[in-house]
């Protein structure tokens, strides 16, 4: 697929094209990537400058792989340019490369002008609610999402890349950490459809409040929002719609049309009686429930028949590290990909109803981008570790030290094993997890929680 020639990027970028031959400038872009160790022939690499290296030191490395071309700040031009040497590579010049990759992006996406536009944001179940969207929409057309979880300022517009001539729905994560950086998604992709998950304490640090959080994540509803989706527990659903000018949707196993029961299936996830339907959702926990609701309300807004509802949700497959069930000797819940109170919350509650013969053991690494609400954060989970009493647990992380006081002060009677080195957190769980267990392992994406899978997997 070509996304277009290099002199028509220059132009969408608002940059200027540089070839030694006007010939190149004709040549198609195919792909395009920050990273110059995926390159590939006919890629545009967009060399960014980051906190620790600058993409324009790998442009030659672009150049070497047969990039297309190279997007690079205007200021670094003279050093890209030694850099290459004699080696011919196209150049757009642009004054800063992010910018210039949005324009890029944005100007893109709206060649497409019969694609219907979906974006998901919230404090967490993001993710997951835009694979269970994307699925049920692909059950009934071409379909472009969020390819992992590309949501932020830099991944949404790679994203957008995703969409083709015969793409009839795109779904699209907008994730936000900081102030003005949905604005500068929505310059790129306003949705018609618009879903917020929720209003939680996730970058509360950046943010420095759960209103600021509200005001950042609720411009997803912007003012040619046509449905606006906010989850009907929602605490902020009258400011929202004070701020936004807009009448909100609830969605949610009350608000959500044709809903008739729902009945847990422990670990193998839920059942959902829907217009008649008897839908099967391989999705644990009560939160993804909800995910789900989301998702079917999002097919409603745009006339989706209950039966395709029924074959998207049917074929969704929970996400690596976000509630995904691993089976062997021991059992896992892998919910490591983000922490926030209150998806930690959920997932414990949701832990400690299951019915299980084995042992229930709890591995919390810490939360982060919590600001001054740490140390009350963290306190809560361990209140809510003492109330769900599982066989052991272990924390990783000093935030954590907070949770492991209150679980002391609570008469918590069972094993509790904190540390902040990931070697002594590893063999406190090989000489304290047994076969037949069940565990959960969570904790925010800096604390890599990943890395204690493989040491689960391997106990027999």
């Amino acid at each position: 697929m070509s996304i277009c020639t290099i002199a028509e990027a220059a132009v969408m970028a608002k940059g200027t094209c540089m070839v030694s031959n006007e010939r190149l400038a004709s040549v198609p872009i195919r792909s395009v990537t920050i990273d110059s160790r995926t390159v590939e022939k006919g890629s545009m690499f967009i060399a960014l400058p980051g906190t620790t290296q600058d993409g324009s030191q790998f442009v030659r490395d672009a150049a070497v792989k047969h990039a297309a071309c190279a997007m690079v700040a205007r200021k670094a031009l003279s050093m890209v340019k030694s850099q290459l040497g004699t080696i011919e590579l196209p150049l757009i010049v642009v004054e800063q490369p992010l910018e210039g990759l949005q324009n890029l992006a944005g100007a893109y996406a709206s060649k497409f002008h019969n694609i219907v536009k979906i974006g998901v944001t919230g404090s967490c179940g993001k993710t997951t609610t835009k694979e269970m969207i994307a699925s049920i929409l692909s059950a009934v057309d071409k379909t472009a999402k969020t390819p992992g979880n590309l949501n932020s300022e830099i991944g949404l517009p790679l994203s957008l890349f995703q969409i083709a001539k015969d793409t009839r729905y795109g779904v699209f994560e907008m994730g936000v950490d900081h102030v003005g950086e949905m604005d500068a998604m929505l310059s790129m992709w306003r949705p018609q459809v618009g879903v917020v998950t929720n209003i939680g304490h996730a970058h509360l640090g950046k943010m420095g409040s759960t209103q600021t959080i509200a005001h950042e994540k609720s411009k997803l509803f912007h003012s040619d929002i046509e449905t606006a989706l906010l989850v009907e527990s929602s605490a902020f659903r009258r400011y929202i719609e004070s701020v936004r000018h807009v009448h909100s949707t609830p969605y949610g196993l009350t608000s959500t049309a044709g809903i008739e029961y729902t009945v847990s299936k422990g670990l193998t996830g839920w059942t959902i009686g829907y217009y008649g339907l008897s839908i099967d959702l391989k999705a644990v926990g009560r939160h993804n429930l909800v995910n789900a609701m989301a998702a079917i309300s999002v097919a409603q807004s745009l006339n989706i028949a209950p039966e395709a509802v029924k074959i998207g949700l049917e074929s969704f497959q929970s996400v690596e590290g976000r509630s995904r069930i691993l089976e062997g000797n021991v059992t896992v819940i892998e919910d490591y990909y983000n922490a926030s109170t209150d998806s930690t919350d959920t997932i414990l509650d949701y832990m400690g109803s299951i019915p299980w013969k084995g042992a229930k053991r709890v591995i919390l690494g810490s939360m982060k981008e919590l600001g001054s609400a740490s140390e009350s954060a963290h306190s809560n989970i361990g209140r809510t570790l003492a109330a769900m009493n599982p066989d052991s647990v272990m924390l990783y992380g000093n935030e954590m030290m907070a949770a492991y006081r209150v679980m002391k002060q609570s008469g918590y009677g069972k094993a509790v094993y904190i540390t902040e080195d990931f070697a002594q957190l590893q063999s406190a769980v090989l000489s304290n997890v047994k076969k037949g267990d069940l565990i959960l392992v969570k904790g925010s994406r800096a604390m890599a929680m990943e890395r204690i899978v493989p040491s689960l997997v391997s106990i027999a």
